[in-house]
């Protein structure tokens, strides 16, 4: 457009200086004001195309901005604060800015979500918004979204307190993945947590938190807070007491059914179970002593109210693989009732735990020595609370695509709750 101005200018000259008649004069100054006209007319739409391009350049920057917001716990309207903010900055240092008309809207963009940033400039046109009429008018469209998103692989869901809360020089070690407190993350003496991201919605205190952790972020919800577990009241009340358990102490290896076990299970000396594949309820405590060992393939664990895992044995050894279909699919252990049963997991004793570990209501430890589930492709936390201490340690590993045990919808890379490592414009 500027350049073709720029030709008709040329020509009105060029004819005038080939004009050989006496009209000359006459001509001359019949075309000096359309000239003139197309001189400033030029001149203002360079200046409007300036502008417009400073104005995008905003919308991007912006965008781009705000994208990582929407990481942080899905908080849309921290993502739409920040590119209000970035864009208000932006245009109180420019000298003669136009009045712009500003939209921040989050969107779903090829099943992503994202930032979209739309602003409205207008400036006024020369020969009192003549022309054109109304002024210049001209807008600026980003969208942005945050890509290498962190894996949620420990969240604790209470909602006061301590939820994550380490003492001792007992360690969490997730460095591929993010740490969610929806309360406070307590790090005391040389312990330490070590993520892609730590973040909590108060306060995270302790100088043993690498990277530095977030506070103020928004809560992320219990993502199974709607899954169904069967009740096992059921089991016959007589017979099958903490009194009464089936024990295996021969040295041998048994193979345990899918099933609701009614009564206590107690492994010790030597023996081994292997628990088939499927869904294994525990009415009762399911013990490990001595050199006993648990271990099992496509299986998830569940303990009913006053069924409390005790995997204790000095020697004791638990490798469990989580389910690969089903309802249950990904998980590896859970237990929902009241404010028990927690689960305690021996560092040293849980060689693999792959698949997620939920408890809804009580709490999940960590004990002892050793490094609790290191041998898992990957490994999720979702509890009220998470504890550690002593020399206790875990390992979060996040190979996801290292195992055929599926990451459930909400936590890992399938969750929307945790911050990303960069963003990238999507128009």
């Amino acid at each position: 457009m500027i350049s073709g101005l720029r030709r008709r200018v040329q020509e009105i000259v060029q004819g005038l200086l080939r004009e050989t008649r006496g009209s000359i004069a006459l001509n001359f100054a019949l075309a000096v004001p359309a000239v003139a006209m197309l001189s400033v007319g030029a001149i203002d739409l360079l200046a409007v195309m300036s502008a417009k391009t400073r104005l995008q350049d905003i919308a991007d920057a912006a965008a781009l901005a705000a994208a990582p917001t929407l990481g942080l716990a899905a908080d849309e309207a921290a993502a739409r604060g920040r590119a209000e903010a970035f864009v208000v900055a932006q245009l109180s240092q420019w000298a003669g800015a136009p009045t712009v008309e500003a939209e921040y809207e989050v969107i779903e963009q090829d099943e992503e979500r994202a930032i979209q940033v739309r602003l409205e400039g207008h400036r006024i046109s020369f020969f009192a918004n003549m022309l054109p009429p109304g002024g210049w008018r001209f807008e600026a469209l980003a969208t942005a979204v945050s890509v290498g998103k962190t894996p949620l692989c420990v969240l604790g869901t209470g909602t006061s307190g301590r939820m994550i809360d380490l003492v001792g020089s007992s360690r969490i070690m997730a460095p591929d993945c993010g740490v969610h407190s929806n309360a406070e993350i307590i790090v005391q003496g040389t312990a330490q947590i070590e993520g892609r991201k730590i973040q909590s919605v108060l306060a995270a205190t302790g100088g043993g938190m690498t990277p530095t952790p977030g506070q103020g972020a928004a809560s992320i919800a219990d993502p199974f807070a709607s899954m169904g577990f069967p009740s096992l009241n059921g089991c016959p009340f007589t017979g099958n007491g903490q009194s009464n358990p089936i024990t295996y102490e021969d040295n041998g290896t048994h193979y345990l059914d899918p099933a609701i076990h009614c009564r206590p299970i107690i492994i010790k000396n030597l023996t081994t179970v292997v628990l088939r594949p499927g869904n294994h309820f525990f009415r009762k405590n399911l013990q490990l002593l001595g050199h006993g060992r648990l271990q099992g393939e496509d299986v998830f664990l569940f303990f009913d109210h006053g069924s409390d895992p005790l995997f204790g044995g000095m020697y004791a050894r638990v490798n469990l693989i989580g389910r690969k279909s089903g309802p249950y699919a990904g998980m590896v252990m859970a237990t929902v009732a009241g404010n028990s049963p927690n689960i305690i997991l021996p560092g040293s004793n849980v060689e693999r735990l792959l698949g997620v570990v939920y408890v809804r209501n009580g709490f999940l430890q960590v004990t002892g020595n050793g490094v609790a589930a290191e041998d898992s492709a990957w490994t999720v936390i979702v509890a009220r609370q998470v504890l550690s201490n002593g020399v206790a340690r875990i390992r979060i590993n996040a190979d996801y695509d290292g195992s055929d045990v599926p990451v459930p919808i909400g936590v890992g890379p399938n969750a929307g709750g945790m911050g990303a490592s960069g963003t990238r414009l999507v128009n």
